[in-house]
């Protein structure tokens, strides 16, 4: 048995306990005999006995107190997630594996109106492919692979409010690639809250690259759980090679992988809820004293446009010169509450990629 309990060494204790115990037991001299040697001897035995019994009980007591020690410190620990249920509760809750059926001759083609390189529509009150083109086809994914990092991110935070200094290892790399930066600086503390409303609204790669560090210690070992998360949703088509969406030929999904992938994030409170922000300000702090104010690159175009008969709750935009401008959205319709989900990937510009959604709406969240 160790000597170690709690990270305290009782090898001094258990020493000076022996030889409290050694001292008080008076040994026989070989002079001593019949009766009183056999009296001595009893008497020792029960000692040793006695000795023995109490180390024991110190060892007992001392390893049941610093279980109760390891309880009470976990108890005291905040909610992991404070604006929802802890993301392990909520994992056990949900499937890790839903898939989406097509209605056979009822599941529609996307039209041509729209230019859309692949898309999917799903409806959410029975698992149902209403609509599709090319929906199983592998596209560059662009910044809608961050809805992945989103998901992945809020499932191992332990705190909302720990914080994570940005360093321009960081931030150097990505406005050299042009990404698209939520705007924190060297040597600022973020919130791990400010951190996921900066990667979704803006579509901040500085924040998702700053997440992966956090999380997993690297980008690498960030990535490796967004893959193993894939596998466990069941989802064939993707694989990622990063945390934003930046181009690279191993980094792809599919129309419908990734309205799976975003039906999960939806069934997470605090997803759902960061893909649902038009505007949210991060925490003031000395680099940025009036704290940044994001807006959502879904919202800031569709906002006055959305369709008469639906209401869009949420999603994620991207665009890459390679992948074409992407949207991944959910919504309902206005007329029977049915949910829909509407991926669209591979749009030639920006303005048919929001009006192509919006007239998706239109036709199918009935």
């Amino acid at each position: 048995m160790s000597d170690f309990f709690g990270n305290k060494d009782y090898n001094e204790y258990f020493e000076k306990l022996n030889s409290r115990v050694n001292f008080q037991v008076e040994k026989p001299t070989e002079k001593k005999q019949s009766k009183k040697k056999g009296y001595y001897k009893v008497v020792r035995l029960r000692r040793r006995a006695l000795a023995i019994a109490l180390v024991l009980l110190v060892l007992l007591v001392v390893i049941f107190s610093v279980k109760g020690c390891k309880k009470d410190n976990s108890a005291e620990k905040p909610n992991l997630i404070a604006e929802s249920k802890p993301a392990e509760n909520k994992a056990e809750k949900q499937p890790k594996k839903v898939v989406f059926k097509p209605l056979g001759g009822e599941t529609q083609v996307i039209p041509e109106t729209n230019d859309a390189k692949t898309a999917v529509i799903l409806r959410l009150s029975d698992k149902a492919i209403i609509a599709e083109r090319g929906r199983n086809e592998r596209i560059f994914p662009a910044s809608t692979l961050k809805i992945m990092t989103l998901l992945t991110a809020v499932e191992h935070i332990k705190d909302l409010d720990e914080t994570f200094t940005m360093t321009y290892e960081i931030t150097d790399p990505l406005y050299l690639a042009d990404a698209s930066v939520a705007g924190f600086l060297n040597g600022e503390n973020v919130t791990m809250r400010d951190l996921l409303y900066g990667m979704i609204l803006p579509s901040g790669a500085d924040s998702a690259m700053a997440l992966a560090v956090k999380i997993a210690g690297s980008e690498e070992a960030f990535v490796k759980l967004m893959n193993e998360r894939i596998k466990e949703m069941g989802l064939k088509g993707t694989h990622f090679t990063n945390v934003s969406g930046l181009h690279n030929e191993d980094n792809y999904s599919t129309a419908y992988d990734m309205a799976v992938i975003t039906y999960h994030a939806m069934q997470n409170d605090l997803c759902k809820k960061v893909l649902s922000t038009y505007q949210y300000t991060t925490e003031k702090t000395p680099q940025n004293p009036e704290g940044i104010l994001l807006s959502s690159t879904l919202f800031s175009y569709m906002y006055g446009d959305e369709p008469e008969t639906a209401e869009i709750f949420g999603g994620k935009t991207g665009f890459v010169n390679e992948a074409g401008y992407c949207i991944a959205s959910f919504g309902k319709s206005n007329e029977t509450d049915e949910e829909y989900i509407v991926v669209t990937m591979g749009n030639s510009s920006k303005w048919p990629a929001f009006y192509g959604q919006i007239d998706l709406y239109k036709q199918f969240a009935k």
